[in-house]
């Protein structure tokens, strides 16, 4: 799961696990992997040097299956589809069996058309009709869910509902998008349309609290928004921290996936570290884009975390990530 604003890398992350799981023999362990996000977000990997982005299908799977592995993939009951991303996806990836639940929402033309105005335009968010698509499923509109209107997506494909037993095997499960963009955040209302965190993920996928074994959540070192959009704003930062440039980072400017627009890019925030590990309980905390930093500046955030840890009285790893592929992710837990 993600503990700032999103893109911190989640895909890059659930592919080194995935890898990690490869390496050490344990990849056939895992019965699936679970995943609640929508078209609004994505999750981007690479694989030896080639690029994936994804918006529909969990990355974890993803890398298994280019690696030679099957690992189903579980679109949840809090899953967003589009159905013309999820057959791309599906067709680019036939080998992966993909099991839609029958209550996952259903985006239209028309959700997409309808975030374009009103409240949720002003939000600047992706328009990619995920929150309209919630809204008709809370309206109990019966065209908004995958029983009832998602037709044939190719043969890989199975709308059903899922009878996941964590008590007898295991599953990697994704958490979309980015803990402070929680629809109970502070931030509200420039949110996304429901919570961010590892409970939200469970919940979606109706599994009890008691399945979760390990949490890795993902943050990065100068946190981002989404980019503005028609002279509307993402939304604030927390009070610790302030929006910088990327002529003042001296790196190449970022574009979100799911938008392609430059996104907005601030210091590093410690009130959200905080409130995201009290929230989500983290095992790993995995540190990407540590190539942004100097070495005295990796130095003194790693003494921050380290410090915000020992204070929180938690027992979680680091890893840290400096650059986009797996081979660019410290295996040595530096920091432990």
């Amino acid at each position: 799961m993600d503990g700032q604003f999103g893109s911190t890398g989640k895909g890059a992350l659930a592919a080194w696990m995935a890898d990690y799981a490869i390496r050490r023999g344990v990849i056939t362990n895992f019965s699936g992997a679970i995943y609640s996000g929508g078209p609004n977000s994505g999750h981007t990997f690479y694989h030896q040097d080639k690029q994936v982005v994804l918006k529909q299908l969990p990355a974890f799977s993803v890398y298994a299956c280019l690696a030679g592995y099957i690992v189903p993939a579980y679109l949840s009951a809090g899953a967003v589809i589009d159905p013309d991303i999820l057959k791309e996806e599906a067709n680019r990836y036939p080998d992966i069996p993909i099991f839609v639940h029958p209550n996952a929402a259903i985006v239209t033309e028309e959700d997409k058309l309808a975030e374009t105005e009103g409240y949720i335009a002003k939000v600047a968010g992706t328009r990619s009709g995920t929150g309209a698509a919630l809204a008709r499923k809370i309206k109990r509109d019966p065209s908004a869910i995958a029983g009832q209107s998602l037709g044939h997506i190719g043969p890989n494909v199975v709308i059903q509902n899922h009878r996941i037993k964590p008590e007898n095997f295991a599953y990697f499960m994704e958490v979309s998008q980015g803990f402070s963009l929680g629809i109970n955040s502070q931030f509200y209302p420039k949110v996304t349309s429901r919570e961010c965190t590892v409970m939200q993920g469970l919940a979606d996928a109706r599994l009890p609290p008691s399945s979760l074994v390990e949490t890795f959540m993902a943050i990065r070192t100068f946190p981002i928004r989404v980019g503005d959009v028609d002279g509307h704003s993402s939304g604030n930062w927390y009070s610790d921290q302030h929006e910088t440039t990327w002529d003042d980072l001296k790196v190449p400017a970022e574009l979100t996936t799911v938008t392609k627009r430059i996104r907005r890019v601030a210091t590093f925030s410690m009130d959200q570290f905080y409130e995201a590990c009290r929230a989500n309980d983290p095992s790993l905390v995995f540190v990407s884009h540590m190539d942004y930093l100097k070495e005295e500046e990796r130095e003194e955030l790693v003494s921050w975390l380290t410090a915000a840890r020992d204070e929180m009285e938690k027992e979680f790893l680091f890893l840290f990530g400096y650059g986009p592929k797996v081979l660019d992710v410290d295996h040595e837990l530096r920091g432990d």
